[in-house]
């Protein structure tokens, strides 16, 4: 412990870097979570539209409604006969299509809301391909553009986080082992005497593992207190302003200190080996 104050700013240093790792990782698994929640909300609003052929008739169109609503990743769905087809065309027109060319030739079909699972534009797809070849589909499709747009914005903020967060987490464990091989600098008369004496390696590294512990578990309190104030922060200034529900993962506090001593540990041992091999 008296070596950790004697090299108080680099074990600061140490620490804060350590915290500021976690934090960064919080952030990204924070803004990932919400993300996935929200685009599950924005793509569940979208459905597989389905058109049969219009010789097709009632109990026809039924059944093949049906044998769709059975595919894998077909959650529900809802099935639109002539009469609901010319309610539609009215909501959107305000006309009667009756009125405009004296029939409803407007077909039959189906919209069907996907599984969670499924909510993704190559899944999707397939399940549209797979409808398609179905005899009696005129036509069925979905919003391509804006699913595969949500996807990709998910993937690239996840890349970026990746990227960043493993760049922090090498730059910590370098700190904690510039920390560690300061602390065995500063100390060398001591392990050289030490071994003098018929003390091991191993012995002597305990309590420089136990210090990169602490700079890891101050790290993760570091992490907490910034994580706690920015939580106040949003829940007293943003969200009056701003309503937007959000996903408070409730595991923070125990990803921090698991990856807070990871660090510490991965970081020590990489500052020992190179002056105190097994």
């Amino acid at each position: 412990m008296r070596a950790l104050l004697r090299t108080k700013l680099p074990a600061a240093i140490s620490s804060i870097t350590i915290g500021i790792s976690l934090v960064i990782f919080s952030l990204a698994y924070f803004t990932y979570e919400n993300l996935l929640g929200y685009s599950h909300q924005f793509k569940s609003r979208y459905r597989i539209e389905v058109f049969f052929y219009n010789d097709l008739d009632l109990d026809k169109g039924r059944d093949l409604f049906n044998t769709i609503l059975i595919l894998d990743g077909i959650e529900q769905g809802e099935f639109i006969d002539k009469e609901g087809a010319s309610k539609l065309f009215f909501s959107f027109f305000h006309e009667n299509i009756e009125d405009i060319v004296g029939e409803n030739p407007l077909p039959m079909g189906g919209r069907f809301d996907i599984s969670e699972d499924y909510q993704n534009a190559d899944e999707m797809q397939r399940i549209v391909q797979q409808i398609r070849r179905m005899k009696g589909v005129d036509v069925a499709s979905f919003q391509h553009g804006v699913i595969s747009r949500v996807d990709s914005v998910i993937e690239n903020i996840l890349g970026i986080s990746m990227i960043l967060g493993i760049t922090i987490f090498i730059v910590s464990v370098v700190q904690v082992s510039n920390t560690i091989r300061l602390i065995i600098h500063t100390k060398q008369e001591k392990i050289e005497t030490l071994h003098l004496l018929g003390a091991t390696n191993s012995f002597i590294r305990f309590p420089l593992v136990v210090e990169g512990i602490i700079q890891g578990l101050l790290g993760a309190g570091f992490s907490l207190l910034t994580l706690y104030l920015l939580s106040s922060f949003q829940e007293y200034l943003l969200e009056p302003m701003i309503r937007l529900p959000l996903v408070r993962p409730s595991n923070f506090i125990m990803y921090n200190l698991i990856f807070g001593l990871l660090l510490a540990l991965i970081g020590s041992y990489r500052g020992i080996s190179k002056y105190l091999p097994r």
